[in-house]
């Protein structure tokens, strides 16, 4: 069995699309693992991967690059608490919720802060948390956490619920109680099957690493395993593939990445409130994001905001517009903000998510080479520019990309 053979094995049991992490990551571990092990070459160590299900296990674990840290895209928890506040639960009815990949534990730990922060007792919700990584498990069940999982400058919650060691920031017995781990692959068949229905999933950054049948049938099993008007969340660049999927944007959560049913999204949409959380989301907003209904429509220009006697447009008042579907009215902020700010990676970002969405390919691709020419390691742009050359068929160009993308990634580690 050669390299690419290897790969393909990867690709088959574990769903990886080798272009997201680059052969020659892989290629760097079959050869760390191929002289742990004393082999004389990778036909061996092949031998044994097809013999030996953990070493295939090792392997992964070997390729995957975790990137987690606590409260990571935070409208995501805010959203969360919303919606913990519009439900009823009678009863010994338990709320659920489900988090895979759940990496080292930063996300499921994140959602149970935010349950017992609402005021939630540990007898009315479940977390269940499941990652193929039984390595990364038994450092999540540990709850031992490096200043590398704390990111942001909101860091009360580790002020109240941990306590520093020598060793690092330990979680307290309080938050790790909350959670379930369990070992899984959501590309097992049937997954979790005859498992009671969660009401919130996250399942984010998994589906950018899958080639697109193994995507498919990962959102076909959480569909199943999400309740009637649950919400799961995914990563800011894996949005496009939900529409693909029967699933519906929640508008009403801005910049959550939350989707719904699409039978049920339009029946079940929550009011537009913003719940206070602690979470690092405290960066400063304006007013006019804060409340939505602000928005004029008469003028050509949207909300803005004052600096100093100066207006200036407001981006993140455009991606809360673009996120409810205005993109023409977002659209209109971008390009004044290039006007009078002159060049900008964010705006010229969300000019190439507004085109592509509108399925205009070429105009998409060339605002995110603009935003890439301001800032070269921009992930989203990279993840999202690389998605545009797949569907174009430049497979090539793509991988270029992904693999510029997971350095990015092993950077910030």
């Amino acid at each position: 069995m050669s390299l690419s053979q290897i790969t393909a094995l990867l690709r088959e049991t574990l769903g990886l699309d080798v272009a997201s992490v680059g052969v020659s990551l892989i290629e760097r571990a079959v050869k760390r693992r191929v002289n742990a092990h004393g082999l004389r070459d990778v036909s061996q160590y092949a031998d044994l991967l097809q013999r030996s299900p953990p070493e295939l296990q090792n392997l992964f674990e070997a390729v995957v690059i975790p990137e987690t840290f606590f409260f990571r895209y935070p409208e995501s928890f805010a959203a969360l608490q919303q919606f913990v506040g519009e439900h009823i639960f009678f009863g010994t009815q338990k709320l659920r919720a489900l988090s895979i990949p759940c990496s080292t534990g930063e996300e499921p730990y994140s959602i149970a802060m935010t349950l017992l922060d609402a005021g939630w007792s540990l007898e009315k919700f479940q977390i269940d948390a499941i990652d193929v990584s039984t390595h990364l498990l038994d450092i999540a069940r540990l709850g031992l956490f490096g200043s590398n999982s704390f990111r942001g400058s909101e860091l009360q919650f580790r002020k109240q619920y941990f306590h520093k060691t020598e060793a690092g920031f330990q979680l307290c017995d309080r938050v790790r109680q909350c959670v379930n781990f369990e070992q899984g692959n959501v590309l097992e068949k049937p997954f979790r099957f005859g498992s009671e229905p969660y009401d919130f999933i996250f399942c984010r950054n998994l589906l950018i690493y899958f080639y697109p049948q193994a995507q498919g049938q990962t959102l076909e099993s959480l569909r199943q395993l999400l309740t009637a008007d649950g919400l799961l969340f995914v990563g800011s660049a894996e949005t496009s593939l939900l529409a693909q999927h029967s699933f519906a944007s929640v508008k009403k959560m801005p910049m959550a990445f939350a989707f719904r049913k699409s039978a049920s999204a339009a029946f079940h949409a929550l009011p537009n409130k913003q719940p206070k959380v602690w979470s690092p989301t405290s960066a400063r907003r304006t007013k006019s994001y804060r409340n939505p209904d602000l928005a004029i429509r008469k003028i050509a220009v949207a909300e803005t905001v004052k600096h100093e006697e100066e207006r200036v447009p407001d981006l993140a008042f455009a991606e809360q517009l673009a996120d409810q579907g205005q993109l023409r009215e977002a659209a209109e902020i971008c390009e004044v903000s290039l006007r009078e700010q002159g060049p900008s990676a964010r705006a010229f970002h969300l000019l190439g998510l507004i085109r592509d969405c509108a399925g205009d390919q070429h105009q998409a691709s060339d605002f995110y080479h603009k935003a890439l020419y301001l800032e070269p390691d921009h992930y989203d742009v990279l993840i999202h520019l690389a998605l545009l050359k797949d569907k174009s068929g430049d497979s090539v160009g793509a991988k270029t990309l992904k693999n510029r993308a997971r350095r990015v990634l092993e950077q910030t580690k």
